[in-house]
C-alpha cells in the first residue's frame, strides 16, 4: 500500500514565501524539438498560462501548449487525454485519492533540480521514503473579499441600524449578519445591487460551495487543526454543522445582486464581475481571485480597497479564527512521457520558477505564492496577500484545507446539485443533508478501498 503524505500550509508560513532573495537560474539552449504539454487544472489563470508558454518558446525555441480544463472537469479532462497522442507532460493532481488513481502516470521527482527548490517537503505528495511524486505550486487562502470603499461607506452612514463600526467586528457569523442585513436594507445609499455577489451555483461553477464552504463543517465537526489527519483515510461524515453551513449559504442568498431562483445561470466569472464592477460589496473566493478582478473591463474596485474577512457560520470559537489556508494543488510530471519530453518538462519549470522572466510572470501574472527558495525575492502586488498576512499577523488560527478529505468529485457533483435545487426551492434542507450524509457514506468506503490497494 502507498504510503501517504500531505501536508498543508498555514497562514504564517505563507507570508515567509514572499522574503529574501536568491540568485535565478536563466535558461539554457537546447536541442529539444517536441512539444511540452501542461494541463492547466485552473480555468482563471487561462490566459496568464498561455503567455508563460509564449514566453518560453519566444526565449528557448521550444514549443509549450496550454490545455486547460473546464471548470470541475479535470479528472475527466485527463483521463481522456493521458494515453492519447497529446497526452499531458505536465499535469496537476489535487488529492491522495488522485495520487492513488494515478500514480503509474506520476515521475519520481526527487533527484531533480526543482525539487531542490522546494522549502520543506510539506509542499509536496511523497511516500515519506524518499520518492517524491508532486510538487505544490500554489500556496492558496480563501474568505470573504471585501471592497472596504463600499462598507467603509456603510459605518460612516447615519442611517445604519447597528453598533458596527469595522470590519474588525466582523468576526462572528452574529455580527456578519447583522451587517449584511442593514446593508442590505441600505443598498440604494451605498450604490449596489446587493451585498454579495451571485452564488454560481450552475454545474462546474458551484466549487466554491460544495468544496470551499464545506471546509466549515468539515473543520468543526472533525475538531480542528489538531485532530484532522491530512494524510489518512477519509472520515466519517455526520453534517453536525449543517445548520451553520445553511447560516452562511442562506446569508449569501438572500442578499444578493440576484434572486436564488437563478443561482444556477450564474458562473464563477459572472459573479467576480459583480464585485469588480462595483455591483456588490462582498464575495466568497481566494487570493487567486485578483487576477480576475484587476483585469475585468471597467472595473471599479481599486487594490487599496480589496481585503479579506473570514467567513464565519455561528461556532463557538470562531472569533478566533481566520482564512482557509492550503495546498490544493501539485504538480506532476507524466513518467509514461519519453525521458526526453520528462526532461524538457523538468527545465521548463526550473524556467518558470527560477529565471527573472519566469518568476515575474508568477507572481503578477499568475499571482501565485509558491513553496520555492527561488521565488523568496519575487515581487507581489496582490492586495489579498497583504490582507491575508494582516490577518495572520493578528493571531487568528488558519483553518487547515479539511475540504481535501471530501471523497470524491462524485460528493462533490451531487452536494452541488442538490444545493442548487435548495436554492431554487425545489428541496428541502433536511432532505440536501441527508443525501449529502448518505452520499459520503458510500463514496467514503469506495474511496477509502481505492486509497488502501
Amino acid at each position: 500500500m502507498l504510503k501517504k503524505r500531505m501536508s498543508w500550509l498555514l497562514a504564517a508560513t505563507m507570508v515567509a514565501s514572499m522574503g529574501m532573495g536568491c540568485v535565478p537560474a536563466a535558461a539554457e539552449e537546447s536541442t529539444y524539438d517536441g512539444t511540452i504539454r501542461w494541463l492547466n487544472y485552473k480555468p482563471e489563470v487561462a490566459d496568464a498560462m498561455n503567455e508563460i508558454a509564449a514566453k518560453y518558446t519566444e526565449e528557448t525555441g521550444i514549443n509549450v501548449e496550454i490545455e486547460t480544463a473546464a471548470s470541475g472537469q479535470y479528472e475527466q479532462t485527463l483521463t481522456a487525454r493521458i494515453d492519447s497522442s497529446e497526452a499531458p507532460t505536465i499535469f496537476v493532481i489535487d488529492s491522495v485519492n488522485m495520487l492513488n488513481t494515478w500514480k503509474d502516470y506520476i515521475s519520481d521527482l526527487s533527484d531533480t533540480e526543482l525539487y531542490s527548490y522546494v522549502t520543506d517537503d510539506a509542499y509536496t505528495m511523497n511516500d515519506g521514503n524518499g520518492a517524491i511524486y508532486a510538487i505544490s505550486y500554489s500556496l492558496e487562502a480563501w474568505g470573504i473579499i471585501v471592497n472596504k470603499k463600499i462598507t467603509d461607506a456603510y459605518f460612516a452612514s447615519p442611517n445604519k441600524s447597528t453598533e458596527y463600526t469595522s470590519l474588525d467586528d466582523l468576526y462572528t457569523f452574529d455580527a456578519l449578519k447583522a451587517v449584511v442585513e442593514d446593508m442590505t436594507a441600505l443598498k440604494d445609499e451605498l450604490g449596489i445591487d446587493g451585498v454579495f455577489g451571485s452564488t454560481s451555483l450552475k454545474a462546474g461553477d458551484d466549487w466554491r460551495y460544495q468544496s470551499h464552504l464545506m471546509n466549515q463543517p468539515l473543520y468543526w465537526e472533525w475538531g480542528g487543526n489538531d485532530k484532522i489527519d491530512l494524510n489518512g483515510e477519509i472520515p466519517e461524515f455526520t453534517f453536525e454543522y449543517a445548520e451553520n453551513y445553511k447560516n452562511i449559504l442562506d446569508l449569501y442568498l438572500n442578499n444578493s445582486v440576484i434572486e436564488p431562483n437563478l443561482v444556477g445561470t450564474k458562473t464563477v466569472d459572472d459573479s467576480m464581475a459583480e464585485f469588480a464592477l462595483g455591483k456588490c460589496a462582498m464575495i466568497q473566493n481566494g487570493v487567486w481571485a485578483w487576477n480576475t478582478i484587476n483585469g475585468t473591463d471597467g472595473k471599479a474596485v481599486e487594490a487599496d480597497d480589496v481585503c479579506f474577512i473570514p467567513i464565519t457560520c455561528g461556532v463557538e470559537g470562531e472569533e478566533n479564527m481566520g482564512l482557509n489556508v492550503g495546498a490544493g494543488q501539485y504538480m506532476c510530471i507524466n513518467s509514461q512521457s519519453s525521458e526526453e519530453d520528462q526532461k524538457a518538462a523538468e527545465e521548463f519549470l526550473v524556467w518558470l520558477f527560477s529565471s527573472d522572466t519566469g518568476k515575474e510572470l508568477v507572481s503578477k501574472k499568475l499571482q501565485f505564492v509558491t513553496p520555492f527558495s527561488t521565488m523568496e525575492d519575487a515581487v507581489y502586488d496582490n492586495p489579498l496577500f497583504a490582507s491575508q498576512s494582516a490577518i495572520a499577523a493578528a493571531g487568528k488560527t488558519a483553518y487547515c484545507w479539511a475540504s481535501n478529505l471530501i471523497p470524491d468529485q462524485t460528493w462533490k457533483d451531487n452536494m452541488g446539485g442538490d444545493l442548487l435545487q435548495y436554492a431554487q426551492g425545489q428541496m428541502e434542507w433536511d432532505d440536501v443533508v441527508t443525501d449529502a450524509v448518505d452520499t459520503w457514506a458510500v463514496e467514503r468506503d469506495i474511496t477509502n478501498a481505492a486509497n488502501a490497494e
